[in-house]
């Protein structure tokens, strides 16, 4: 199985991992940063989190790949208000 490919982006003043994530059955439910609505485990998504704050992995955060395209005109709500 191939390792996912982490990206690193500068963005909000601070350095990125972001990964895009196939769909799972997991059953999981996320809530979008960006929009503040549910990503769905079955829905193929992106994964980003701070790479030196924050608790790096522990603090990952599962985006729409739509809206973590356009973060700088969806700037995060909730835990990063």
């Amino acid at each position: 199985m191939r390792e996912p490919t982490v990206t690193e982006v500068r963005w909000a003043g601070q350095v990125w991992a972001a990964r895009q994530v196939r769909a799972s059955t997991t059953g999981r439910v996320y809530r979008c940063p960006g929009c503040q609505s549910e990503v769905g485990a079955d829905t193929a998504h992106t994964v980003a989190w701070p790479v030196e704050t924050m608790n790096q992995v522990d603090n990952r955060r599962h985006w729409h790949s739509v809206c973590w395209a356009a973060r700088d005109r969806r700037r995060p709500g909730g835990s990063w208000a």
